[in-house]
């Protein structure tokens, strides 16, 4: 079974997270991630988990996925997404993000339906860019003739 494993890149943090996480897995990623954000010495960053394929995980691990979403936001995480393809994932991690205060620097984004999601997650991540806004039509300029 696949574990998560946690990625240093230009933005922050990247996260592969797929299948079931059992405690301890959970356990040996935060530890992981903890020793890549101390790394980055106080600097504020950005944070995309690629959770495809990810499935409901055990009460254990959604409380260690919940402590980590804290500790992340309290080291300096400005903004994240996280990218599923199941709806029992996505309702499972909107509850851990609502209970643990997150959910307001956070986005969701739902790669079986969105096959441009790598670019807004990272329009969110780098940018400010909410993909849950709708995007702007772009202004239509009218010339302007001289009399």
């Amino acid at each position: 079974m696949p574990v998560p494993q946690n990625f240093q890149t230009d933005y922050g943090i990247r996260i592969h997270c797929p299948g079931y996480i059992t405690p301890a897995e959970a356990r040996a990623w935060f530890e992981d991630i903890k020793l890549k954000v101390l790394a980055l010495e106080g600097k504020p960053f950005g944070m995309l988990a690629d959770a495809r394929t990810q499935k409901a995980n055990p009460p254990e691990t959604q409380e260690l996925v919940k402590e980590s979403m804290v500790w992340l936001r309290g080291h300096g995480m400005e903004r994240s997404v996280v990218v599923l393809d199941s709806t029992v994932a996505l309702i499972q991690i909107l509850r851990l993000a609502k209970t643990s205060g997150v959910y307001a620097y956070e986005r969701y984004l739902d790669a079986s339906k969105d096959p441009d999601w790598e670019r807004r997650a990272l329009d969110w991540i780098i940018r400010a860019i909410d993909p849950d806004l709708p995007v702007p039509a772009p202004v239509q300029v009218q010339p302007r003739t001289v009399r």
